[in-house]
């Protein structure tokens, strides 16, 4: 089966609370489970350059047709805009089998350490690497080594 990935950012339109932000990965892990499809959602949170930021780092695998499915239905969603597609393409293998969809909330207030990365405009990160190797998955990749499976 060929496998395809889709890596994308978005803004959310307001803070999401968490009671939403479950639900949002309750539906995800469902279709995802019946269709197939693997990845990591995070939702990142807070003050960048003195500026509130609320955004969506999301990555989906699996049979490209579920992909490209979902993925338009993701791109109609009103709880985000400004979507910016970071990688599109053909994997030869997943690199988050073990989850219908991990998730990772990043609190940048407390998480001091992750503003230069989160400051590096969606230019850089698409222009970074191939569809294996992207400073993006890999960022996305750490979770999967620190977060226990859902």
């Amino acid at each position: 089966m060929m496998l395809y990935l889709i890596m994308y950012m978005s803004t959310a339109c307001e803070a999401l609370p968490q009671k939403e932000l479950d639900a949002i990965l309750a539906e995800s892990r469902s279709w995802n489970k019946a269709h197939e499809i693997s990845g990591f959602l995070a939702y990142v949170e807070g003050k960048l350059r003195g500026e509130s930021r609320c955004q969506f780092i999301q990555i989906l695998e699996g049979p490209e047709a579920e992909v490209t499915c979902i993925f338009q239905k993701i791109k109609i969603d009103r709880r985000h805009m400004h979507l910016t597609v970071i990688k599109e393409g053909a994997i030869l293998n997943r690199n988050f089998d073990a989850w219908e969809m991990g998730f990772e909330k990043i609190d940048l207030n407390t998480n001091f350490d992750l503003h230069e990365f989160f400051d590096l405009d969606t230019q850089t990160l698409a222009n970074h690497g191939n569809i294996n190797n992207n400073m993006l998955l890999d960022f996305m990749k750490a979770f999967n080594k620190i977060t226990p499976s859902s």
